[in-house]
Order: structure tokens, then sequence, then C-alpha cells
């Protein structure tokens, strides 16, 4: 009885002490990938603020904002201000169609899009950061989002209605489900990853050629992981008919996983079929709708077209020996002349013309295209040599021009120094006058140019040097994973190489995700690049 008394009072004090239990929550801090989102939307806003822009400025702006017009007036997917609407071959539709959901939404005024490009700014900053992570760790990824969100050359674009708005996270998001597909192929992936080199087709048709080189790295890998895993199941066979002498049960288990493993090769093996399917699903209701318009299976006449007012041009030009700048008086000449040397051949002036002003209109560009198309064909080399040149002069480029218009207000030429040093010492070393060429280096890049000038040239060409260098450096961290490194590799060379004469910064964009993220994995100190090498070799 005195036992339960002194129990009841130990009871009665323990419960007298308890205090009342209070929740206090330790103050949680935001993860570094939301900084790193909100400081790509932070620049891009400051950079719009402090540059605003006219957001149909550019021609192929116009045409996109014409296009979402026009479609909404119910005249058709057509390019023109005035009548006659003819339904346009050369754009794809995706952009457009996301230019008009936004005027149908809020107005015809093209400055409110503008919000939605920031956004998807955003979106294609955490695309880069989840492929760094992919191939080098959370360290990579978070400092490829730092520098794809603080990069000066994609902020520049997101003023305009451009359809590499709206391509570049379409395209980085396709490649990086590529490499997540290479990685560990199954058809749900695959699938994916069509769908999304679909529609950055049908947001920008200049990737068509680089959507079938990753559809053949696809295949190629898929085939060579079939003949690896094909030998690792031949193995276990020998090993189950070695098996006579084990119990039964033993001998069904090893079958049944033999079984097994041979249904999961086969479903391994037909993955990437579904690639192509969705790739092919997405197409098709564009394909024949220009089937219907053109009389063709075609994804777009835009290669066409640059062939034409592009390639022809500078094919001509570097046959008369002329370096001639894209869209100058000279270039605009060499292509009027072009065109009625077509028109002569074709007697545009004396042969009855078409039905209908836009079937007349179609047929002349078609032969525009043949005339051009021969033109590239008589003059394979000079075609080259202008192409290769167009390319190699926007990459030595480092910007200069821009970046001190940005910060003075004044245009280059004001300095009074040459603009491209690299052509004019090209121009010495030809003649094989190397002092000249280090004279005309010393006066053009140290001696004349304002303090400013020269600080920015030399600044930004180290700075283009150092990017190339470490992207190099990535790529070659990458030469255990052959399939991984020639789809991304090929990517860029792909992006850098296509836009020949014509090439300047605005067509690289789509290789700028590719190549912020290789700069960080080449000059990251450790990476996850040799400790999980062996995931990516097929068969593995």
């Amino acid at each position: 009885m005195a036992n339960d008394e002194s129990a009841n009072e130990r009871i009665k004090e323990s419960a007298n002490s308890l205090q009342p239990i209070t929740h206090n929550p330790k103050p949680t801090a935001l993860h570094p990938a939301v900084w790193v989102l909100l400081l790509a939307l932070v620049v891009r806003v400051a950079w719009l603020m402090r540059f605003p822009t006219d957001p149909i400025a550019p021609v192929d702006a116009e045409g996109f904002h014409l296009l979402a017009v026009n479609v909404l007036a119910g005249r058709g997917f057509a390019i023109g201000w005035e009548a006659p609407f003819c339904p346009t071959t050369i754009r794809t539709p995706l952009y457009p169609l996301f230019v008009a959901g936004i005027y149908a939404v809020a107005g015809h005024d093209p400055v409110r899009v503008l919000p939605l490009h920031l956004l998807l700014e955003v979106v294609t900053t955490a695309l880069v950061m989840r492929l760094g992570h992919d191939l080098g760790g959370k360290r990579v990824g978070l400092w490829a989002g730092v520098l794809y969100a603080c990069n000066g050359t994609t902020q520049r674009y997101t003023g305009y209605l451009l359809s590499e708005a709206l391509l570049l996270p379409l395209l980085t998001a396709a490649l990086w489900t590529t490499t997540r597909c290479l990685r560990h192929p199954s058809a749900k992936k695959a699938a994916v990853t069509g769908l999304l080199w679909g529609l950055a087709l049908l947001t920008k048709p200049n990737v068509q050629f680089l959507a079938l080189f990753v559809g053949v790295i696809a295949f190629s890998f898929q085939r060579s992981a079939f003949s690896h895993q094909q030998s690792a199941i031949n193995s276990q066979r020998s090993a189950i008919s070695l098996q006579s002498d084990s119990p039964t049960s033993s001998r069904i288990r090893s079958r049944f996983s033999f079984l097994i493993s041979r249904f999961s090769l086969l479903i391994s093996h037909f993955s990437f079929l579904f690639f192509w399917l969705a790739l092919a699903v997405v197409l098709l209701p564009w394909l024949l709708r220009n089937r219907v318009v053109a009389g063709r299976w075609m994804l777009s006449t835009a290669f066409e077209e640059n062939l034409a007012r592009v390639s022809a041009v500078a094919t001509l030009a570097e046959i008369d020996g002329v370096r001639v700048e894209p869209w100058t008086e000279t270039w605009e000449y060499y292509y009027k002349r072009f065109v009625s040397t077509v028109g002569a051949r074709y007697d545009w002036d004396t042969r009855a013309p078409l039905p209908g002003e836009c079937t007349e209109q179609q047929r002349r560009q078609a032969e525009i295209a043949r005339a051009a198309r021969d033109v590239v064909r008589d003059h394979p080399f000079s075609y080259l040599r202008a192409h290769l040149r167009g390319v190699l002069t926007s990459l030595r480029d480092p910007g200069h021009r821009l970046w001190y218009h940005v910060l003075t207000g004044q245009e280059w030429e004001s300095t009074g120094v040459v603009a491209d040093i690299g052509a004019r010492l090209g121009w010495s070393l030809e003649r094989g006058a190397v002092g000249d060429a280090l004279h005309a280096l010393w006066t053009e890049r140290v001696a004349r140019p304002p303090l400013l000038a020269a600080l920015l040239w030399w600044g930004l060409s180290a700075a283009r040097v150092a990017v190339w260098w470490a992207s190099g450096r990535g790529v070659w961290r990458l030469r255990r994973r052959p399939w991984l490194l020639l789809t991304l590799s090929g990517s860029i060379a792909y992006i850098l190489l296509l836009p020949g004469p014509i090439a300047h910064d605005r067509f690289y964009l789509p290789a700028i995700p590719l190549i912020v993220v290789l700069f960080v994995l080449g000059i990251a100190k450790t990476t996850k690049v040799s400790t999980r090498t062996a995931l990516w070799r097929p068969g593995v």
C-alpha cells in the first residue's frame, strides 16, 4: 500500500514538472539553385530596364509578329502587312503560335511577350544546371547555372521577338534528355527525347540535321550496347548449360533469369524506335500542311532561302575575289544581279504567269533556289572558302564593338582604329609582311586606341581564348564517354559551322548552354567524370 502511494506521488511530481512544448523551427535558407534562378531573372530584367528595345526592330522579329497577327486575323500563316497574304513555308509554326497565344490573351503588343521570354530564360538556366549536375556533379551544375545567368549574349536577345527565346529551353532540354537516354535507355525516355526534338524543329528548322545526327548517334549507341549485352547473355547461357549437375530448382531459376535478361535486352534494343516515332508524330501535321501548300514533303524552305540569299551571294563574291560583308550595299548588289540572271534564264518578263500571285511567287522562289544550288555545285571550293571564312571571322570577333557602344554610347569607329584586326593581320601575313603585321597589332590595339577600347579588346579576347581552352578541357574529360562526347561536341560544331557567311552571335545562342557546361567541367577540380565513367559504357 505504501509502495502504491509513493508511486502516485512520483507521477504527480513528474506531471507538475512537465513544461509545455513549443515549436521553434530554425530559419530555413533558400536552395542555392533558387538563388541562381533569381539571378538569371534579375540580370535580364535589369538589362531590359537599362537598355529598352523595340521588340520587332529586327526584320526576323517583325516577321514573327506578322505571322502571329495574321494567324489571329484569319489570314493564315503568312508574313505581310497587306494582301496578298501568301502562306509561307520558311518559318515553322511553334514560336509564331506561342506569340499569337500571348496576343490573344494580352493584346497585340509585342512588349507583352517579353515577360514570357524572361521566364523561358529562367527555365533554360534550370536545364543548364541539370545538365551540368549530370555531367560533373552538384557544384558543376550550380556554377554552370551562374555563368549562364550572367552571360552577356543571351540576355541581349531577350528583348526581341526571335524564335531563339523558345528554341533555347527546348533544345537544351532535348540535349539533356538525350544524354540521360544514352546513359539508361528506355522507351519512355526515348519518346520524351523525340518529342522535345520535334518541338525544337517546329520552333526553328535550322536544327533539323542536328536532330538526325542525334538520332543516328542514338541508333549506333543502341547497336553497340546490344552487342555487348548479347555477349553477356551468351555467357550466361553457357553457364546455365554447365549446370547439368545442379538441382532442378536452381536450373529453373537460372533459366528464368536468363529469359528475363533476354526480354529486357530486346526492350532496350528497340527503345530508340520510340524516339523516331515521337519525332514523326510531332512533325507529321506540319509536313502534311506543307505538302498541301507547296506540293512537297518538307519541314521548311529556310535552307533553300539561305542558299539563295546567303551561300550563292557569298560564292559569287568569292569567285570575283571580293570580300563582302552580309547585308551591305555590295551584298545586295550581288543578290539583285543573281536574281536578274535567274529571271533572264526562265523568261520571267515574257512567259505567262501562273494563276494567282502567290503561285507565281512560289514558282520564282523555287527557280531561284534551283539556280543557287547550281552556283554552289559548280563552285564548291569558292563556296567552302566563303563559308569557312565567315565562321572564322565571327569566332575571332570578341564582341569589342558591341560592348564599347554599350559602355560609352559611341561606335567603335569613333576610336579611329581598325575594327577587325584579324583581317588586317591576315592581309599582311598573306604577303609575307610579318613585321607589318606586328606593327599593325601594336598600333591598332595598344598605341592608338583609347584606354577603355584597348582594355575591352584585350580582355574580351583573353576571355574568349580561356573559354575555348576550358571547354576543350571539358570535352577531354568526357573522352571515356564516347557517345556523350560525340553528341555534345557534334552539336556545338554543327551550331557554329551552320551559319557560314552570316555567322554572328545570335546564331550561336543554342550552343551557349553546352559551352557553359563544358567550360565549368573543364575548370572544375573534382568531378564525377572519373568515378562514373563505367556507367556510360555500352552494355554496362
